[in-house]
């Protein structure tokens, strides 16, 4: 695990935006099959939840696969389903944005018992009038902000470098992303830097968006769904891609990118 210095952070991003660029063909097709997947109604909730780390793990895999030189299908986004123990490592990861969600609706429902004094009635009542829960919940935005935030920063940490650990280097979930977190306080300024450059990106291409929507609006909702479709599909590569550089950079890459099947009697880390 290797200390980067601070602007390393701006090189990541422009190294992921230069990565998505150079394989698009290959990598869209796989960020728009994953959007597909996660939009099927019910089903895409779930697999948005337990099973999105393991279609992202398909990604950075075929972004490790792009840069080693080979092309990889749309096959890619199941890698983590080939029967190693990469997939309950995976699911795992799911643990930092499931207790985050967990710790807002409790803080939530706390908010909501407050109100209504235990009295049962009255929470029913509130429950059932959108506007005055919209306005119970604005009093306490602050709060409900600051641990959304800080939940939110804390996943993050947690998982950002652990996913290409458990995909690429098949370490145990709950270890990958306890060196995930210690690789992201040991590279807090790169880290910080990077979430500006993000910033700054998100504003930019909201803006290229916009214009793009405008553009076709003449070809009425079908337009604006295939925009969507590929904007997302293009944030999920370049998510990937990403993920893939910095974790490179921060865990160096002296290992061999594990691109075949491994080896007879190879020992995996378990979740």
């Amino acid at each position: 695990m290797r200390k980067v210095a601070a602007p390393q952070g701006f090189h990541w991003l422009a190294q992921a935006l230069r990565l998505t660029a150079r394989g698009w063909t290959s990598l869209l097709p796989i960020g728009l099959l994953m959007v597909l997947i996660t939009q099927i109604p019910w089903l895409g909730t779930v697999v948005a939840l337990l099973l999105g780390p393991a279609l992202l793990g398909g990604l950075v895999w075929a972004v490790a696969q792009t840069v080693h030189g080979v092309r990889p299908g749309p096959g890619a986004l199941f890698k983590a389903f080939d029967g190693s123990h990469r997939l309950p490592a995976l699911v795992a990861l799911c643990v930092p944005s499931l207790g985050l969600l967990l710790l807002l609706t409790i803080a939530m429902m706390g908010i909501l018992g407050g109100a209504a004094g235990g009295d049962p009635a009255r929470l029913e009542a509130l429950q059932r009038n959108p506007v005055a829960l919209l306005q119970l919940l604005r009093g306490h935005l602050g709060p409900l902000l600051a641990i959304g935030l800080a939940g939110g920063l804390l996943s993050w940490a947690l998982t950002f470098f652990a996913l290409p650990q458990v995909m690429l280097r098949q370490a145990g979930g709950f270890a990958a992303m306890g060196q995930s977190l210690r690789a992201a306080l040991r590279n807090a300024g790169a880290l910080l830097l990077l979430l500006l450059g993000l910033l700054g990106l998100a504003m930019l291409a909201g803006l290229v968006l916009q214009v793009l929507l405008l553009a076709g609006s003449a070809f009425g909702v079908w337009w604006r769904l295939l925009v969507w479709l590929l904007f997302i599909a293009l944030l999920y590569a370049f998510t990937a891609a990403l993920m893939y550089v910095a974790w490179r950079d921060v865990f160096d890459d002296a290992a061999p990118m594990q691109a075949q099947a491994p080896a007879a009697g190879e020992v995996h880390a378990e979740m």
